[in-house]
């Protein structure tokens, strides 16, 4: 993301030259600090926005259950009315029942009895106040794998990603979206990691596949690079178009912030680039809407 300094000017130009090395220096030191604060603030607001995950009866249900608006880390309740992972399928996809055991043997070891049918547990509540969510903790494997590799090496990152995922005690998170249960289901039935990405058609085109792809976003030198790398990087783990795509829109958006481009405008930028009037439909909301 950070392009070389000058050298070996001209003695004629050896002035404008410095200058520019010190200005083009400033801002690889804003960018570089830009960059650190996408991925601490990713973490952030994960860990922030945890205990809020999954409540269909919005605000009111967490002023509800957290006795007032969520101001900093906080520990989740172990039971949430809104729940439906009581509903879901831990065998594979969607809704189902708890007879399957991806979840708890496979995936999230020892987390199967907080799918039992019928029950309402929170889906981190497993996490304490500050903890990061399973799909954090992957993003992290992902900012480790782009260190040791010097590069987005996609067979090491799905090799990395199957390590963790059925290593027992490498997180603490109980919950695990669709599309890894998916995963795992099909590399179980003796699949080749790269045939187990799937797709159920509700619950795997998701904004959740984006969050290992924030780190890759960060990497390329240039956006159209980066752009493919975190589409390649989403496939790694869901068969998904739709989820592919919006992590090359979001890739060109947050380059551009990282850049210095101003968040209202880089997400109306991104909006056209979609073909979707982002401050029309702000405008226009009469709610913040919530689909699952």
């Amino acid at each position: 993301f950070f392009g070389p300094c000058c050298s070996g000017a001209a003695p004629t130009v050896v002035f404008s030259a410095q200058r520019t090395c010190r200005l083009m220096a400033t801002d690889i030191a804003a960018r570089a600090d830009r960059v650190k604060g996408a991925l601490y603030g990713m973490l952030i607001a994960d860990a922030l926005a945890m205990p809020t995950h999954w409540y269909y009866s919005g605000a009111r249900g967490i002023m509800r259950d957290y006795g007032g608006p969520i101001t900093g880390y906080v520990k989740p309740v172990l039971h949430q009315a809104d729940s439906i992972m009581g509903k879901s399928n831990t065998g594979g996809a969607g809704r189902g029942d708890d007879r399957g055991t991806i979840i708890g043997d496979t995936i999230c070891h020892g987390k199967r009895q907080y799918w039992k049918s019928g029950s309402t547990y929170h889906y981190h509540c497993t996490l304490d106040a500050g903890d990061s969510t399973l799909e954090a903790r992957l993003a992290r494997r992902v900012i480790d794998v782009l260190g040791q590799r010097q590069g987005v090496a996609l067979g090491a990152l799905q090799q990395d990603y199957i390590t963790f995922m059925t290593t027992p005690g490498s997180h603490n998170d109980c919950y695990a979206s669709t599309a890894h249960r998916m995963f795992f289901k099909n590399l179980v039935a003796g699949k080749a990691p790269s045939a187990c990405p799937d797709n159920d058609q509700h619950n795997v085109d998701t904004t959740d596949a984006i969050t290992c792809a924030i780190p890759v976003s960060l990497w390329a030198d240039d956006d159209a690079t980066a752009a493919d790398d975190c589409a390649k990087v989403v496939a790694l783990t869901r068969d998904s178009q739709v989820a592919c795509q919006l992590s090359r829109f979001f890739a060109g958006m947050l380059r551009s912030v990282v850049r210095g481009t101003g968040m209202k405008e880089a997400c109306l930028t991104a909006g056209k680039s979609m073909r979707y009037d982002v401050q029309t439909d702000v405008f226009t909301s009469r709610g913040d809407p919530l689909t699952a």
